[in-house]
């Protein structure tokens, strides 16, 4: 299987740990390993570029959709659903943009295995880059979701307020995921579950329920 690197902008039932300026325990400390968040480049692949053709080769998995706007953005409606990609990736660098409009909830899933018609797969043998600015340390905007915070210090410095766009660069790499929100480099992450493998997985984005709506945009994928 072809390595790639994807880039764009889900929940657990882990307790959230106490803030003390890294969104959770025992989160490393930044810089631990360096890639730098880097330019789109002629290695990028575009999986969402705002036409429908590019939207029908996503599938939906799950109650709710994900509804192409006029500017070729993607907004949620319903839920909890999983919009995902159908096909496996290995390494990869993910960008993309997002926006949320108030207090809303959404999040980008790496490393799961192919859902079938339970978008609850992508939660169980999956990890979330969650959106949700005011969520508890682990499971607030840049965390892993349920599993281990962002620096909200970096993230806080970097995040743009609701109705603007973010952009996420998620680099999956083994079984490490390094986070930039904005270029700014906001968590570090090494998975050591045995019930996970990041090493080869689907990607896809969450549409939480009708209470929320986050918009998505611009979503590329380049190998490493």
């Amino acid at each position: 299987m072809v390595a790639y690197v994807v880039v764009l902008a889900v929940p657990s039932c882990t307790p959230a740990g106490p803030d003390d300026g890294q969104s959770g325990a025992d989160a490393p400390a930044l810089g631990d390993r360096a890639p730098s968040a880097s330019p789109p480049g002629d290695g990028d692949r575009t999986l969402l570029d705002g036409t429908p053709e590019s939207l029908d080769e996503w599938r939906m998995t799950g109650p709710g959709e994900f509804v192409l706007e006029s500017d070729g953005s993607v907004r949620t409606v319903g839920g909890m659903g999983l919009l995902w990609y159908p096909e496996s990736f290995g390494s990869y660098r993910l960008r993309l943009e997002w926006k949320v409009a108030g207090d809303d909830n959404s999040g980008v899933f790496v490393g799961f295995p192919d859902p079938g018609d339970d978008p609850w797969v992508a939660v169980e043998h999956g990890y979330e880059i969650q959106i949700d600015a005011t969520d508890e340390p682990d499971r607030t905007t840049g965390a892993i979701y349920g599993v281990q915070g962002a620096d909200v210090n970096a993230r806080d410095a970097a995040l743009n307020p609701p109705g603007t766009w973010n952009a996420y660069e998620i680099v999956v790499e083994g079984q490490a995921i390094d986070v930039y929100l904005n270029g700014e480099l906001i968590n570090q992450f090494e998975d050591s579950d045995p019930a996970r493998d990041l090493s080869e997985g689907f990607i896809g984005l969450q549409n939480h329920d009708d209470g929320d709506e986050v918009y998505f945009r611009h979503i590329r994928i380049e190998p490493r």
